[in-house]
């Protein structure tokens, strides 16, 4: 991946946009829901008390108020974090977890099977873990709408498969989570340190 051309938060939301509408477009009967990965403008709907102020939501998984933010620290450094406002954990940590160095990460963690089930990192670790090990080759999971946006979405990027594990996991939490601000009423009312 050291190689690979950087997608950028701004081309990655033209990419989105046009190849959702062709989605939409080859597939007017299926329902379609982006993989996980709804794009959304960071007016504020999709932020909730426990959002990093500096980061910009770009993403909603469309399910519990998940949602994802990128945080620009430099060229090649732009964390993306997952917001999971229902955890209703102790930790901060808990609440956010920062899953990718960068978009390019971000994608190859969804290359066979999107970005929803993402959040079941915080319920299930391990069945997450598997999850995003392998492709899902049941027949009518290959026919769905959001798998084959994932497929084209690929292609378009030319991005590999990265599985998600936590030693990586742990290893971004490590490098950047630090970076990250909170509301004030978030740390003082709802995280006990």
């Amino acid at each position: 991946m050291e190689n690979q051309r950087i997608i950028y938060l701004e081309e990655f939301r033209k990419v989105i946009e046009e190849l959702s509408n062709d989605t939409k477009k080859e597939f007017p009967t299926l329902y379609f829901d982006y993989a996980g990965m709804i794009p959304v403008d960071d007016d504020g709907h999709s932020r909730y008390n426990c959002s990093p102020l500096n980061t910009t939501v770009f993403a909603r998984t469309g399910g519990d108020g998940v949602h994802y933010s990128i945080l620009e620290l430099s060229e090649k450094a732009q964390p993306i974090v997952m917001t999971v406002p229902m955890n209703f954990s102790k930790s901060i940590n808990d609440y956010n977890i920062i899953i990718s160095e960068n978009l390019n990460e971000f994608l190859s963690i969804g290359f066979y099977n999107g970005w929803f089930p993402i959040e079941q990192l915080c319920y299930d670790n391990q069945w997450a873990i598997n999850f995003y090990a392998k492709e899902n080759s049941e027949e009518d999971y290959q026919k769905n709408a959001d798998i084959i946006f994932v497929k084209k979405l690929r292609n378009i990027f030319g991005i590999n498969h990265i599985p998600l594990n936590n030693d990586r996991l742990k290893e971004l939490e490590d490098k950047y989570f630090h970076y990250l601000q909170f509301n004030s009423d978030f740390m003082e009312n709802y995280i006990k340190v």
